[in-house]
């Protein structure tokens, strides 16, 4: 027998629990899984251990004074279960139908005990331990720190490679070579200007106004100072519309990359991530790539070059005065590395707060009807206020750093410049030095400590770029969760067979919502699903439209797994009405045709009236051509289900699923949906969603779901001569439309 799997704060089992199994009678070999609790019975933090073997579960107590609650053999225990109360939960066995609290465990150590709830069952059903699940890291945490990540996947913001953002930053410059390559060559045409003027200023100096031994040299010295003046001016012109050129497009080409990124992933991902978030990082955080490239022309990589080359000529004019410039670099180097380090968390929180503050944003206005409904904008404007507060202080942190940082740096630079004053004046003085080679130098100085002053600088940008740049990386990183086959084969046309083979699946995967589902439907079939709220019917869809992917079994179209056709193929074949249908702001016509963009009028005008819509656009202002508001504003609940139904209707797809299509409609506009869905169900596979049962009586046949498992299948006849879950059911809905009658 292998050794246990142990999930604790320890790696192995405390010897007072090896005694209390002794004495259980459960032999220490036998046990696969020992887990660590932290609550009493009565919700005290107390060490108690839940043991599993193959056969049996036993709950044992760190403390001798606590009884032993076990061992429950796996034949009699009926289920497993956890019971989530405030702060804390328990998992239970089910004994004759009576819950039994076996551990009880704070939040904290919720996912553990999913995963072992999970394994306890496959070995009460026989279906096979698998250790490797039980011991594999929670994806929602780094493996490295423990930080908790933006996204499941996606990099961590403490362990990434600070070094590798950057470079990877620069490499998106190589599909511009040819460009760069100029932007290159102008920057060092623009030094070589910038270092022109202090060295005719020392000709200038020395040769004109002190020896005047070459006045008539004063009018072309004066004038190439204006010249170089004036071509450093144009060379800086091209320099800037350049970089600008360069850099507008790659954050084009970045924000392209990221949207189309974002259409891939998959709607788990979306359930985690905020719409207001996503926003911030496809606008605000993309535009720090343009910073990125004006750095490398107009910041920091022509700094560096400027420093590099102003240091050559400081030791061409004096080698001794120029390792006094040298002084201060030290501490300006070290103030800039301490900084750097201080001061880069705090830019990830600034950045943070900012797509909170977007996210506040977008969800109250997006909810402003309900907002107002409930009358609930003093507490919207008070979730703001935090919001906004908590971006006021990051901020402030932020900028007072700043603000401390850059006086100080220049107070260094200021005595740099006062020592080359003194040692430069006491060398004119001695005639070491002449008066204009002092002058050239102190220019010179001026435009050496300018770069080294915006190189300090630089770092409070590269704080605020490599979070912004990291925070677009981590999506473009990010696994979209589900891929198409390599040896995926296109499928133009599809009968509309659909097979669902002991499916099993959950949106937490230790949590299955869907239990073991196989039923098939055939070409042509209308299916019904019903079930109370909670039983996994919307589940069914999500895995037939590959929203998801399935954990066990296999979901077919046409004796094809899912996973072996292109979502593409998919989709294209499935219509989907929804309960609320959503509408975009543009026009009618354009609404209809989202899935048919090439779609003609007249078969847009075909689809609306075999939907009942032909005759309420046409009491719009301007038609088809009407633009709609946020949402499909200005078109009533019922209208904008027609509308929607037309778009199915257009795209003719050989399967039509319909997800409570008429549960938020009035009886008339119901009944005219319903006229439209029967000629939109013909001839093509239908699955139908509803509460509603009487909107199912004619339908083939209907599946039954019950707690995420097929309990009944059978027709609307055979169902209710069953007097099973769906005669109860329809009962009860009887029974309250002739209360409401």
């Amino acid at each position: 027998m292998s050794a246990p799997t142990i999930l604790a704060a320890t790696a192995t089992i405390p010897s007072e629990i090896y005694t209390r199994l002794s004495q259980a009678h459960i032999r220490v070999d036998d046990v696969l899984i020992a887990v660590e609790g932290d609550l009493d019975d009565l919700g005290r933090i107390e060490p108690i251990w839940l043991i599993v073997t193959e056969s049996s579960v036993s709950s044992i107590p760190l403390s001798a004074e606590q009884p032993v609650s076990g061992p429950y053999s796996m034949e009699s225990i009926e289920d497993f279960r956890i019971r989530n109360s405030v702060g804390s939960a328990s998992l239970q066995v089910v004994l004759e139908g009576l819950p039994v609290d076996l551990v009880r465990f704070t939040n904290r150590h919720r996912e553990r005990f999913q995963r072992v709830l999970t394994q306890m069952k496959r070995l009460r059903e026989g279906t096979g331990f698998q250790p490797d699940l039980l011991q594999k890291q929670d994806p929602r945490f780094c493996d490295s720190c423990g930080l908790i990540l933006p996204a499941v996947g996606s990099p961590c913001p403490r362990c990434v490679n600070q070094g590798a953002i950057f470079w990877r930053t620069f490499r998106l410059l190589s599909g511009y070579g040819s460009w760069a390559v100029a932007l290159f060559a102008l920057m060092l045409v623009g030094i070589a200007f910038d270092l022109l003027p202090p060295y005719l200023t020392r000709i200038l100096v020395d040769d004109v106004l002190t020896s005047r031994d070459h006045t008539d040299w004063l009018p072309w010295l004066v004038l190439s100072l204006a010249g170089a003046a004036m071509l450093r001016s144009v060379v800086n012109i091209f320099v800037a519309r350049l970089s600008s050129l360069i850099g507008t497009r790659i954050t084009t080409d970045v924000r392209q990359q990221l949207f189309a990124k974002l259409e891939q992933m998959s709607i788990d991902y979306y359930d985690r991530m905020e719409v207001g978030r996503l926003m911030n990082r496809c606008i605000a955080d993309v535009e720090a790539l343009q910073g990125f490239v004006n750095q490398l022309a107009q910041g920091f990589l022509i700094n560096i070059l400027m420093i590099g080359s102003i240091g050559v000529m400081l030791f061409y004019l004096d080698a001794q005065l120029a390792m006094y410039v040298l002084i201060p670099v030290p501490f300006v180097v070290g103030g800039t590395v301490y900084f750097y380090k201080r001061i880069y968390p705090r830019y990830y929180k600034l950045s943070d707060t900012q797509s909170k503050l977007s996210s506040t944003i977008n969800s109250t206005l997006s909810g402003i009807r309900l907002v107002k409904a409930f009358a609930q904008e003093a507490r919207e404007a008070e979730r703001f206020t935090k919001t906004n507060n908590d971006l006021r202080d990051s901020r402030r942190h932020v900028d007072m750093s700043v603000g401390t940082f850059s006086p100080i740096m220049a107070y260094v630079f200021g005595l740099g410049g006062l020592i080359i004053w003194f040692v430069g004046g006491q060398n004119v003085l001695s005639d070491r030095i002449t008066l204009g080679t002092l002058m050239a130098f102190l220019g010179y100085l001026g435009m050496f400590y300018g770069p080294l002053s915006s190189l300090t600088q630089f770092s409070n940008w590269l704080t605020s770029f490599m979070t912004a740049s990291q925070r677009v990386f981590e999506i473009l990183d990010v696994d979209p969760g589900i891929h198409d086959n390599p040896d995926a084969k296109p499928m133009n046309r599809i009968e509309g067979e659909i097979e669902f083979s002991e499916v099993s699946f959950g949106y937490d995967p230790y949590n299955p919502v869907i239990h073991e589902v196989s039923f098939k439907i055939n070409p042509g079939e209308m299916i019904g699903i019903v079930g109370r709220s909670g039983s996994g019917k919307s589940t069914l869809i999500n895995l037939l439209c590959r929203f998801y992917d399935v954990q066990e079994g296999g979901v077919k179209i046409d004796g094809h797994d899912v996973r072996d056709i292109r979502r593409q193929d998919i989709r294209r074949h499935i219509g989907l009405v929804l309960q609320e249908p959503f509408l975009f702001r543009a026009s009618i016509t354009d609404n209809i045709a989202y899935g048919r963009p090439d779609a003609k009028l007249e078969d847009i005008i075909n689809a609306a009236k075999a939907a009942n819509a032909h005759d309420f656009i046409m009491r719009q202002p301007a038609g088809y051509d009407t633009i709609l508001g946020e949402q499909g504003a200005g078109l009533s609940g019922g209208e904008r289900q027609r509308v929607s139904i037309a778009r199915a209707l257009l795209c003719d797809p050989a399967i039509l699923i319909l997800d409570e299509a008429t549960s938020s409609v009035d009886t008339e506009s119901e009944q005219q949906i319903q006229d439209a869905l029967a000629i939109l169900c013909k001839n093509r596979t239908t699955i139908a969603i509803a509460h509603r049962l009487s909107t199912l009586r004619d339908s083939d046949r209907i599946l039954v779901i019950d707690n995420g498992r097929l309990a009944e299948e059978g027709s609307h006849h055979e169902l209710m001569d069953y007097e099973g879950i769906y005669h109860r059911l329809v009962r009860i809905q009887t029974q309250l439309t002739s209360l409401e009658l």
